[in-house]
C-alpha cells in the first residue's frame, strides 16, 4: 500500500507540472542511451539538448544534466527505477544552462559532479552552482563498470571551457555543444564562443582521438544520425568567419 501511495503521489507531482517539458530517451546500444531535454531561451522555445547516460554493471554515468530540475528528477527516476542503476557521477561539459541547469537536483541526490577547471570558474558567471570536483588535466578518464570514458579539453570553441567525452571501446564521441549536428545549418549560440580558436580546437580533438569518420558522434543539439558532424562544424565555423 505504501508503494502504491508513493507512486500515486509521484504521478500527481508530475501531473501538477504538466506545463514543463519532459525528457525523451533513446537507447543507442546496450551501454549507451541518448536523453534529450528541452528548454526555452528568450523567444526561442522547446529547444532540444542531447546528452547521454552510460550504463555498465550496476552503475550509470551522466554526461551533463537536463535544462532544469524537473527534467533532472525525471531522468534520475528513470535511471534508478527503470534501469535499476546507481548513478555514480555526472560530468558537466560546460557552464551553459542546457548542460548544467539541473545540477542543484543532482547535488540534492548526492551524486558527485565533475568538470574541467575552467567550468568551475565559468559556472558562477552564469549563476549556476559549481560542480563538486574539478579536474586539471586536459585528458582525464572515468570508469563506469567495464566502460572507460575519456574527458578531453580540446581548447576554446563554443565556450572557453567546453570539453568532449569519448568512449574508446565504442568509437563513441559526445561532442556537446562544441560539435554541431551534421544536418545543422547554423553555428548556433556564439555569445560565449571563441570563433577564431574553434576550428583549431576541433582539429585538436580529431587528432587526439584519431577520428576517421566512422565514429558515432552525438552533437549538443539536433540530429545525431549523420557521419559528417565534425566536417559540418568546421564548415559552419568557416562560413561564420567569412560573414563576420
Amino acid at each position: 500500500m505504501k508503494q502504491i501511495l508513493a507512486l500515486l503521489l509521484a504521478i500527481i507531482s508530475f501531473s501538477s507540472k504538466a506545463q514543463n517539458y519532459s525528457i525523451k530517451i533513446t537507447p543507442i546500444d546496450s551501454n549507451i542511451l541518448l536523453y534529450t531535454s528541452y528548454g526555452d531561451v528568450g523567444t526561442y522555445k522547446n529547444i532540444d539538448a542531447n546528452a547521454v547516460i552510460v550504463v555498465s554493471g550496476e552503475d550509470a554515468i551522466l554526461f551533463d544534466t537536463p535544462w532544469d530540475d524537473y527534467q533532472t528528477e525525471e531522468l534520475i527516476t528513470y535511471i534508478e527505477d527503470r534501469l535499476h542503476k546507481h548513478i555514480k557521477l555526472c560530468i558537466i561539459t560546460h557552464a551553459h544552462v542546457d548542460r548544467i541547469g539541473g545540477i542543484e537536483t543532482i547535488h540534492k541526490h548526492n551524486i558527485p559532479t565533475y568538470c574541467y577547471q575552467l567550468t568551475a570558474i565559468e559556472a558562477p558567471k552564469h549563476k549556476h552552482p559549481i560542480p563538486k570536483y574539478s579536474f586539471y588535466n586536459n585528458d582525464t578518464s572515468f570508469v563506469c563498470g567495464s566502460i572507460k570514458v575519456v574527458a578531453y579539453y580540446p581548447g576554446a570553441g563554443h565556450t572557453i571551457d567546453n570539453i568532449i567525452l569519448y568512449i574508446p571501446s565504442k568509437k563513441f564521441l559526445y561532442g556537446g555543444c562544441f560539435i554541431k549536428s551534421g544536418l545543422s545549418k547554423s553555428i548556433g549560440n556564439t555569445a560565449d564562443a571563441d570563433i577564431k580558436a574553434w576550428s583549431n580546437s576541433v582539429l585538436n580533438a580529431k587528432r587526439h582521438f584519431k577520428l576517421h569518420g566512422d565514429e558515432m558522434i552525438i552533437p549538443g543539439h539536433g540530429s545525431w544520425e549523420s557521419k559528417t558532424a565534425i566536417e559540418n562544424t568546421l564548415s559552419l565555423i568557416k562560413a561564420y568567419n567569412l560573414n563576420h
